[in-house]
């Protein structure tokens, strides 16, 4: 009986201190949108989005990730958002 009860007490007490690592763990990073990207980037010198063939808005893409120092996910994300703004106009 004293076995069982320290087992469990014991199991308890493990998932609990296990349970309190996880809270702090570092959360995966969200996705951003493209248009949140390019407002918060872009537009510090550009005005409203160009409209751009999809090769060009790689080529922009690539080129505004070093001189604006974007990470990939968010020159990603502008890229996105330049080709498809190009195929709603």
């Amino acid at each position: 009986m004293k076995t069982t009860l320290c087992f469990v007490l014991s199991a308890f007490v493990f998932t609990i201190l296990w349970a309190g690592t996880l809270i702090g763990a570092p959360q995966p990073e969200k996705a951003r949108d493209g248009e949140e990207v390019y407002k918060e980037n872009c537009t510090r010198c550009h005005n409203t989005p160009p409209a751009m063939s999809e090769r060009h808005a790689k080529v922009v893409s690539a080129h505004m990730r070093v001189r604006a120092n974007l990470t990939a996910r968010d020159a990603n994300a502008v890229m996105h958002y330049l080709a498809e703004n190009a195929k709603s106009k």
